[in-house]
């Protein structure tokens, strides 16, 4: 995979960049080039082998033809993540640097979705920044549109995702009281409303009655 100077493209750690020139280093095995990519947003410059560049993840901005499978991502259920913060951390680590866009969306989506059903610890903040930043960034280049404008198209979809399960939910809800209820009726003895009355009187009103 070859880049040219000035192409956009996505580390996998580090976000969007750009190529901004091409280096060769002498080293004990001979020469070796570098693409230089620039990371304007955190103000970082990295130089990566070229013969390792696809090993890394550095890969182009994703096609147009992708962007609607991540908006389905986005408007999709959340998933709940696991309450064990290291097995929190690590599977949401695992979405953010696999240089997928989807997989991205994904860890976007569920923080947000646990933000609004419990808490986010302060890791967990720092994971939702990084991934937004991600994300908005990719798809506001592959789009060729601004960052306020991906940023509000993002968050109506995951906000519209969020709404979609909470509503599911309390359905789900109801109808489990509905059933519960349900049941306990079915349990309570039935009263007989048929008509006659039975046969059988209490002894005094029949002495009564003689």
């Amino acid at each position: 995979m070859g880049f040219i100077i000035g192409q956009s493209v996505i580390h996998p750690s580090h976000g969007a960049g750009t190529i901004v020139a091409f280096q060769e280093k002498e080293l004990v095995k001979g020469f070796q080039r570098y693409y230089v990519i620039e990371f304007i947003h955190n103000r970082l410059t990295v130089h990566v082998p070229a013969p390792r560049i696809e090993q890394i993840g550095v890969r182009p901005v994703m096609p147009v033809a992708r962007i609607a499978g991540v908006m389905e991502t986005l408007e999709s259920h959340p998933v709940d993540l696991p309450d064990e913060f290291r097995l929190r951390r690590n599977e949401i680590d695992k979405q953010i640097h696999s240089g997928y866009p989807k997989q991205v969306a994904a860890a976007v989506r569920d923080l947000l979705w646990r933000e609004s059903a419990k808490y986010l610890t302060e890791a967990d903040k720092e994971a939702l920044a990084e991934a937004r930043a991600l994300l908005i960034t990719e798809l506001a280049l592959a789009l060729d549109q601004s960052w306020e404008h991906t940023e509000q198209s993002v968050d109506d979809a995951i906000a519209q995702a969020i709404r979609d399960r909470q509503d599911a939910e309390a359905r789900a809800r109801e109808l489990e009281l509905e059933m519960e209820l349900k049941l306990e009726l079915e349990e309570q003895e039935p009263v007989s409303t048929d008509w006659p009355f039975p046969a059988a009187v209490p002894a005094e009103l029949s002495e009564a009655a003689v």
